[in-house]
């Protein structure tokens, strides 16, 4: 991955400094450039590329504007799960004039847009960081990046800086190694030596001699030492500059610390004034005891002369209380301010790293405990809580499994509570909202599968044995005795006989065809949306178990 700032983008630098006007960097551009190599150093006279290749602008809020250090600015774009979808490899900064000002080249990327239920969509954030001289006061930028970033600037240099002071604790103001960052002449002009020195406990280190170039003017020659954010880091940066320099804070908000190393008379005269030690090593073999004498270290006998015998007081006193220098405190004195110490905390909650109390100390459960033993706890908090027997008990706060909270003591956070009092768990009252997209008026589309060429069978069940009536006719038949005569007499008739059969029914064959099914639009509506509950048995923050313990 590569980024620069392009050619165009140096050169409106350089015109806004003369035209004394503010560079405004406006607009984030994504683009999806084919065949593209993200390790491949960025092409910093090219320009953006065409049309159909960007896939995305993002126009950058005021407040997306931050300063790292007076030389660096970051700026930021933060897409949500409502934009997309697109891929991109390619990542521009567009100035307010329309140029192009700096460029990254990137693995491809994916941004993809949430459409529940069938996709789930991403937020991406993209810092691009320029740095050039001036940068903060050119761009107009007065915002600390830190205010909207989500780092761990403040805690960091939290940590920088309680190290510098452990630093300046051993190494004081300044304390430069043996010769190292002096002030030296050399065959071509000067130089300062390598070494490594602590001024105001930032640990300054030069790996190799250091040339002094350009006019050296008289005067005092100054190393200027702070701790530079650098992105994510916090680094220390110095620089020699000329002229008595105090310490001051620069338009970052960084201390900067000054001290002088050198007085300088041209044409070649000049005198050390740094504070160099003569260490030459790790401090541990420096300060280290080790068999003979030491050159520069005197150490002298236990005489009483050196130990200052004649001046021990004469005098013993069992007073605790007393402040006279003239006199020793005795082991009763020691003793009667032990216990003064101890009543004075009887009843101080606090909180133990351990299982079992110190000595001293009493497990806050609630338990129930001699007035009598622990006169001295009973006579701070009495029966707050609990009576015990009513005589010769009382209870111990019980504070397994809660937090504490100060007594509201009339400030109107928590009224009305007492000392002690118990108070069960409670959320504050709020709503959750939920909405669903009205989806318009519409309709439903459905359908039947085609059958194919069929045809509908249908039939008639059979009805047995029986016999067809005729109406009377006379002489109908193929002669005497013959089949299927008829014969007459006295008005009653005769057929033949049908037998058991069924009479068939056939249907033609419907052919190939589908049945359509309608169904009616649904109308403007919504579809309502369920918020299921979440979380567990308790509310609470994180926290630590810890064992509450009281004084007695």
């Amino acid at each position: 991955m590569s980024a620069s700032i392009t050619l165009a983008g140096e050169g409106q630098i350089a015109l806004k400094h003369s035209q004394k006007k503010p560079l405004i960097i406006s607009k984030f551009i994504f683009a999806n450039v084919p065949l593209l190599d993200p390790e491949v150093p960025v092409d910093r006279a090219a320009g953006k590329p065409p049309a159909g290749q960007i896939v995305h602008v993002y126009d950058i809020p005021k407040e997306n504007a931050g300063f790292v250090n007076p030389n660096q600015i970051v700026y930021s774009a933060q897409l949500g799960s409502d934009i997309g979808d697109w891929d991109f490899n390619w990542v521009g900064l567009e100035d307010a004039d329309g140029l192009l000002f700096a460029v990254s080249y990137v693995p491809l990327q994916q941004k993809r847009k949430n459409i529940p239920p069938q996709q789930i969509g991403n937020n991406v954030t993209r810092n691009f960081l320029v740095a050039f001289d001036g940068a903060m006061q050119l761009t107009g930028v007065t915002v600390d990046a830190s205010t909207w970033q989500h780092d761990f600037t403040v805690r960091l240099a939290g940590i920088d800086e309680r190290e510098r002071l452990s630093n300046r604790d051993v190494y004081g103001r300044a304390c430069f190694f043996g010769d190292s960052l002096a002030f030296a002449k050399t065959a071509d002009g000067f130089q300062l030596n390598p070494g490594t020195a602590y001024i105001e406990g930032v640990r300054v280190f030069l790996a190799k001699p250091l040339p002094i170039n350009g006019v050296i003017p008289e005067g005092k020659i100054t190393l200027d030492v702070c701790l530079e954010r650098q992105l994510n880091d916090r680094v220390a940066t110095w620089k020699v500059v000329y002229g008595e320099q105090a310490d001051y804070t620069d338009a970052a908000g960084v201390r900067h610390y000054c001290v002088r190393i050198a007085h300088y008379t041209p044409p070649t005269a000049f005198w050390d004034e740094r504070l160099p030690e003569p260490i030459g090593g790790p401090l541990v073999q420096h300060f280290a005891a080790r068999d003979g004498d030491y050159a520069t270290l005197r150490a002298r006998g236990t005489t009483k002369v050196d130990v200052e015998l004649g001046n021990l007081p004469n005098a013993k006193s069992d007073d605790p209380d007393t402040n006279s220098s003239e006199i020793l405190a005795t082991t009763a004195a020691l003793n009667r301010l032990k216990t003064q110490v101890g009543d004075s905390m009887a009843g101080m909650v606090a909180a133990f790293a351990m299982d079992v109390p110190p000595p001293g100390w009493l497990r806050c459960n609630g338990a129930v405990v001699s007035r009598k033993t622990y006169a001295a706890l009973f006579a701070r908090i009495g029966v707050v809580f609990g009576v015990g027997d009513d005589s010769t008990t009382f209870g111990l706060p019980d504070l397994r499994g809660l937090f504490l909270r100060g007594k509201d003591d009339g400030r109107g956070l928590d009224p009305s509570r007492v000392l002690g009092s118990f108070q069960d768990m409670m959320i504050h009252s709020h709503g959750h909202t939920a909405s669903a997209a009205a989806v318009g008026d519409h309709g439903h589309s459905a359908w039947t599968d085609a059958q194919g060429n069929h045809a509908h069978r249908a039939w008639t069940d059979a009805q047995g044995a029986h016999n067809h009536s005729a109406p009377s006719s006379p002489g109908i038949g193929q002669g005497a005795g013959g089949i299927n005569s008829v014969q007459q007499a006295a008005g009653a008739h005769e057929t033949s006989w049908a037998g058991q059969h069924a009479h068939n029914i056939g249907m033609d064959a419907a052919g190939n065809h589908a049945h359509n099914v309608g169904i009616g639009a649904g109308g403007a509506h919504t579809h309502g949306v369920t918020v299921a509950a979440a979380g567990g048995t308790e509310t609470r923050p994180k926290n630590m178990a810890l064992l509450f313990c009281i004084k007695y």
